[in-house]
């Protein structure tokens, strides 16, 4: 098992034997498994219309499912579709509406139409909060191509919710008239959803490149044909293991789609300290604001000051560890 699942379902033999099971966290089903004894018994589609019932019963519409590529396509008779793949670790499905299709109709409609030439570039930005960083990254990229989009990571696992991030990058990139600032829906994929149980024993280091090679996979999957991107930007990465095993995935999978990777050196201030959201995070955690300001544009700063943010910054504080 992993963490804590909304439902569990399990399957029982003639003696009480458990024989399958499979949970769902969120609209992420997981944690599939039924007794080898048992596999040819369809209990993978009893447990699965147990869970999708369940989820429906919530107001849940839309499912994921990640599994192994050589099991995926028992899940295509279940209603799912593959909607990307890295080999040989993991596929990663869906089934229900609004899905792909609808997302790709609003990236679609999110397009601004351009010559045959010109150049669209991407960056994708959590922005928790929104930070200096964040805003010479945009700028940087918006210097460099004709149009940049800059895709805000729309699951909520953040101290600062994402209508106020969506904002906040909103506000902090409006000077810059090339620039279209669209939401991620549920299409960057999250290590909070995906199933590191498929590696046991792996390091922490290999389940992220494999999580990110995922990501970038399902990135150049949806978001560049539909917006025709062609170059995505990134920040260095001198500190993170874990990011920076993103941009090595990224340096993998995009070139061979056609989309150049452009890495743009970190903004420091002070005395050589990168700007980051978590040291922003840390910093409002220990009450130092006068490094939050140094780090943080004037309109985040704003927002801080705001009842919203207070309220965030309480919850930082009150909280335990890094965000």
């Amino acid at each position: 098992m992993e963490g804590v699942p909304d439902v569990s379902v399990f399957a029982e033999g003639p003696s009480g034997e458990l024989v399958g099971t499979g949970s769902l966290k969120g609209n992420v089903i997981k944690m599939m498994a039924v007794d080898p004894d048992w596999q040819e018994a369809g209990l993978s589609g009893s447990i699965i219309s147990r869970l999708v019932e369940r989820g429906r019963a919530s107001g849940l519409t839309h499912f994921f499912v990640f599994t192994k590529p050589d099991s995926a396509d028992k899940f295509h008779g279940f209603g799912f579709r593959e909607i990307a793949r890295y080999e040989p670790f993991a596929t990663l499905l869906e089934m229900g509406q609004p899905g792909i299709d609808q997302f790709r109709d609003y990236l679609r409609g999110s397009r601004v139409n351009m010559g045959a030439k010109s150049r669209a570039g991407a960056v994708v930005v959590n922005c928790n909060p929104f930070t200096k960083g964040h805003q010479y990254l945009v700028e940087t990229g918006a210097s460099r191509c004709d149009h940049l989009y800059v895709v805000v990571v729309e699951t909520d696992l953040s101290s600062f919710p994402f209508r106020d991030r969506f904002a906040l990058v909103r506000e902090g990139t409006s000077h810059l008239e090339n620039v279209t600032v669209i939401r991620s829906g549920e299409y960057a994929v999250s290590p909070a959803t995906f199933p590191s149980y498929f590696l046991k024993g792996s390091s922490v280091k290999k389940i992220a490149s494999i999580q990110a090679r995922l990501d970038v996979t399902l990135f150049a999957n949806l978001f560049v044909p539909a917006l025709g991107i062609s170059v995505r930007f990134v920040g260095t990465e001198p500190y993170c293991p874990v990011t920076g095993s993103y941009n090595e995935a990224m340096k993998e999978v995009l070139p061979p789609r056609g989309v150049e990777l452009e890495e743009i050196s970190r903004v420091t201030v002070g005395d050589g300290q990168v700007v980051s959201a978590s040291i922003v995070r840390e910093m409002i955690k220990a009450d130092r604001w006068d490094v939050v300001r140094e780090m943080v544009p004037e309109s985040t700063l704003k927002y801080l000051e705001s009842s919203d943010g207070k309220a965030v910054a309480e919850l930082i504080k009150q909280s335990e560890g890094r965000h």
